[in-house]
């Protein structure tokens, strides 16, 4: 808990922050009661929510300024009132303008991988020990992308802190730098921390990501130099319930930066601009793992929407002729109506054909298995030996994930489920990834290595 004193409505008050509950207590005149105040006794569904955004504190314990920026704010009492905030910024001692965000998270310290910044040798006989640590230019990785009307350089390195009085002399932890105009405004800070969060995500497939800290810079214009300014905490990032995960998934299971640094700053532009589709991604490795009827429908979004993106002239095609095809289909029912024997017979197959001239989800299924069978080969034809299936076909696979898909968007869910399915489902989630890591530009070599890491498939490629 954080307490200290803030100004409200021009009245002093005290104020108390737990997480991201703020309550504020006015303390000038505390005995008296005035007209104003009555109106909470005597008429409080007449008291409005207050409008303000914004307000500013300064804590006890270190005369730090703290920024709140309010999400509701409500009386509770005569003299007391409650706030929900979205997030706050404890700065080091003023408030002052930033134009540097660096994020923190157990993640990246394996997607760019702390052990880049060290090489070592040991003499088992004597026990000495060398630990070489190598130079801040040797581990930096630059990249940029837009974001509203302004160029974001981003920039990952590994930082490394000496305590001597530690068993733990030497610390290294990776930080992502992200640098811009300068600002005091919440919005570019908290949009950017949200937008780590999905990429995050999406190179580890779970949306449990530990973010441990977010750090506010300042550049010195003297020395050119960043400096820490505050803290910035946000409450759908820093209050999450996350689920833990054992190191080596934390470790492991991810698309590091040696197989996607060339196309970084593309990866962010996509999460950006809502041109990957992340609603499905489980919340955690064990999620993962559970096949739920909800979660294959959000599966098969997620292929849609990035076959979409990737065929868009193809779905562009469709869409220039939807309202004559709607015009064609509804004189064809009409036909199917006034007619019996042959010539209903002809009009319901005449319509079956147009029907099928858009493509199905199992059309689509199979044409994308067919465009990245040169990257999926490996490990779909392994995942079925795994399960005593000795053949397969494409065609199968999307028919039976399009008839599962159809079974639960129209409820029936007590149909039986064909087992394959569920096999069916891994192969699909490999597919969404090819067709992301390939609009970003990825090479398939690259493509198979990120597979083969992020779902554990352990071939030595």
């Amino acid at each position: 808990m954080i307490t200290g004193l803030l100004k409200y409505k021009e009245k002093n008050c005290v104020f108390k922050l737990m997480e991201f509950d703020l309550e504020i207590e006015e303390i000038e005149n505390r005995d008296e009661i005035y007209i104003n105040d009555l109106d909470f006794f005597l008429n409080p569904d007449s008291i409005l929510k207050d409008g303000i955004n914004l307000l500013k504190g300064i804590e006890f314990e270190n005369g730090k300024e703290i920024l709140f920026n309010i999400y509701s704010l409500d009386q509770s009492g005569p003299k007391t009132h409650n706030a929900k905030l979205l997030s706050y910024i404890v700065f080091d001692q003023k408030e002052s303008k930033f134009d540097g965000l660096q994020i923190n998270a157990d993640e990246l310290n394996w997607f760019h991988s702390v052990s880049n910044s060290y090489s070592h040798r040991i003499t088992p006989s004597t026990g000495q020990a060398e630990v070489i640590v190598k130079p801040y230019e040797n581990t930096s990785k630059e990249f940029n992308f837009s974001f509203e009307d302004q160029k974001i350089n981003g920039n990952l390195n590994i930082s490394r802190t000496i305590s001597l009085g530690s068993t733990l002399p030497l610390k290294l932890r990776t930080d992502l730098n992200f640098y811009f105009k300068a600002t005091n405004c919440f919005h570019i800070v908290e949009k950017l921390s949200y937008i780590t969060t999905q990429f995050l995500s999406l190179i580890t497939y779970r949306r449990n990501c530990r973010i441990n800290r977010i750090t506010l810079k300042k550049k010195d214009n003297n020395t050119g130099k960043y400096r820490n300014v505050g803290k910035l905490m946000i409450r759908n990032i820093n209050n999450m319930d996350k689920h833990s995960e054992e190191e080596k998934i934390v470790r492991e299971r991810l698309i590091d930066l040696p197989l996607i640094e060339d196309h970084i700053g593309l990866l962010f532009d996509q999460v950006i601009t809502n041109k990957i589709y992340l609603t499905h991604i489980p919340k955690n490795s064990k999620e993962n793992k559970v096949t739920t009827p909800s979660r294959f429908i959000m599966v098969t979004a997620g292929f849609e929407w990035q076959y979409r993106f990737l065929h868009k002239d193809e779905q562009e095609k469709e869409d220039k002729y939807k309202e004559q095809r709607e015009e064609i289909i509804s004189f064809l029912d009409e036909k199917i109506e006034q007619n019996t024997g042959k010539k209903k017979k002809y009009f319901k197959s005449t319509k079956s054909l147009v029907l099928r001239s858009d493509s199905t989800l199992s059309d689509k299924i199979q044409k994308a298995l067919d465009e990245f069978d040169d990257v999926l080969e490996i490990f779909i034809k392994d995942l079925y030996l795994l399960n005593n299936i000795e053949e397969y076909k494409y065609l199968e696979i999307a028919d039976r994930i399009q008839l599962h898909r159809n079974n639960i968007a129209h409820g029936n869910i007590d149909q039986e489920m064909d087992s394959l399915v569920i096999l069916d489902l891994f192969i699909l989630e490999w597919l969404y990834y090819a067709m992301v890591l390939n609009s970003i530009g990825m090479s398939r070599k690259n493509i198979m290595l990120s597979l083969n890491k992020l779902f554990n498939r352990r071939f030595a490629l």
